[in-house]
């Protein structure tokens, strides 16, 4: 079974374990890699051109982001959306891109404008192409801009680490019907918050940008309730968003 892989590159710069954490990842957010399905790790391997060491330093990483269920002698296991761990990943969000988005209010300046519209456009050409993918990632780049103009890019990072399953939601709602325009809207208004250096209008509508996570959550739980476990616990969620 081919799962598309590419081989990883000698010259790209990064270790081979932490380019193939990265690739697998992806698809695992994608969901080219299902829930409940095996991470066929020898032909992964293969795949990207790497030996056992590196794939299980991969693995491990994304076993403690929960993405991954490791099984001794078992297997390696796609992990389904975990509602708590969405949870957990929403509260860091918060926590962090509120302050985030505050100081890029304040930070702004004419030379970041350019980068901002880069995006803007292409997240309007991922939209009208129904390119999920790019969409999403797009998406990212948008709030990884807002940590590096508030002054602190590594910010992203600490984000990332703690995110993994409430990517795979974010990235699940992409093919709901409006969504591409509603993100793109969503961030343009911010853009103009930023812009103005309104720092309570970006962060008020940062605010509901976020909280938006509980109805992609009600999207994915009613498209496909086979990839979601620990339902028990959107309570938890309506609540947490709902001040």
């Amino acid at each position: 079974m081919q799962t598309g892989f590419r081989a990883i590159e000698r010259s790209d710069g990064q270790p081979k374990a932490a380019r193939a954490y990265h690739e697998i990842r992806e698809a695992i957010i994608t969901m080219k890699l299902a829930p409940g399905t095996t991470l066929q790790e020898r032909e992964i391997c293969a795949e990207l051109g790497v030996s056992r060491t590196p794939m299980r330093e991969a693995v491990l990483r994304l076993a403690q982001e929960g993405l991954v269920n490791v099984i001794p002698s078992g297997g390696t296991f796609i992990n389904k959306i975990s509602v708590r761990d969405v949870i957990e990943g929403q509260i860091v969000r918060d926590a962090l891109e509120m302050r985030m988005v505050r100081l890029a209010a304040r930070n702004f300046d004419d030379s970041h404008r350019a980068a901002f519209d880069d995006l803007m456009e292409r997240q309007r050409a991922a939209g009208e192409a129904g390119d999920a993918d790019a969409a999403f990632a797009t998406d990212n780049d948008f709030h990884r801009l807002i940590c590096g103009v508030a002054g602190f890019p590594n910010i992203w990072q600490t984000i990332h680490n703690a995110t993994g399953q409430l990517d795979r939601l974010r990235r699940s709602a992409f093919p709901r019907q409006g969504h591409f325009d509603e993100v793109l809207r969503e961030h343009q208004a911010m853009l103009a918050a930023l812009a103005a250096r309104d720092e309570d209008e970006a962060a008020r509508l940062m605010k509901a940008h976020l909280n938006s996570i509980v109805n992609v959550l009600r999207y994915v739980m009613q498209s496909d309730p086979g990839i979601v476990s620990d339902e028990e616990d959107f309570a938890v969620l309506d609540m947490l968003t709902s001040g």
